[in-house]
């Protein structure tokens, strides 16, 4: 009896580490698989799984169902009153923003490029600036800066303002900067809180996958 528990235990243990070490090399084969699709090209990778994967590799938080954006009317710095639904028909990144902002600051180079990568195509990024001072803070500031973020293609100049708070306080904004993404038919899907940098490569692919699966 003594030999055959002895032979048990060594069975037993046996087969322990089999497993340990079979799910050992599982999870290294796992950790060599997640490596690979992230250096995959994008054009081999489901375009919607790839969205997901930029999307939390960017902190941006994916609503679970779309909701209608709320519709605003706003005055740009010229002085015009611009509503959302004018914009209706292109990809939106919806960015509340104020010059004082440390944080805007330091995103605006950012918003720039993205700007200037995909000026052609059916995007626009709208600025909604909290300035209480209106057009007399952010109109010098947007000249002094020489940011064209906020002159996008058509009519509407998109640097809006919102003094009192209104329109950020609709969209629950508790800080900024503050984006949220909204597709083609007026549904917004994210947000991201908080300073993002929109230049690097993660933010090209995302920003160009959406316009695409839109």
């Amino acid at each position: 009896m003594k030999i055959l528990n002895i032979l048990l235990k060594i069975s037993l243990t046996g087969i322990l580490v089999f497993m340990l070490s079979a799910c050992s090399n599982q999870k290294t084969k796992a950790q060599k698989k997640t490596t690979a699709v992230k250096e995959t090209s994008t054009s081999n990778v489901n375009p919607s799984e790839n969205i997901n994967t930029l999307m939390l590799a960017m902190g941006i938080q994916k609503f679970k169902q779309k909701v209608v954006a709320p519709n605003f009317k706003l005055k740009n710095i010229n002085g015009k009153t611009v509503s959302l639904k004018d914009y209706r028909g292109k990809f939106i990144l919806l960015n509340f923003m104020a010059t004082w902002c440390m944080w805007c600051r330091k995103e605006m180079p950012h918003l720039q490029k993205l700007h200037d990568r995909f000026i052609d195509k059916i995007f626009v990024i709208i600025a909604v600036f909290s300035d209480r001072e209106g057009a007399k803070a952010v109109k010098p500031f947007i000249k002094k800066t020489g940011y064209t973020f906020t002159e996008n293609s058509g009519t509407y100049n998109s640097a809006l303002l919102d003094p009192t708070g209104r329109v950020t306080s609709q969209y629950r904004v508790t800080g900024t900067p503050t984006t949220y993404l909204i597709d083609k038919s007026g549904n917004a899907f994210a947000v991201a809180q908080g300073y993002r940098d929109w230049s690097k490569k993660e933010a090209f692919t995302l920003i160009k996958n959406l316009i695409n699966q839109n």
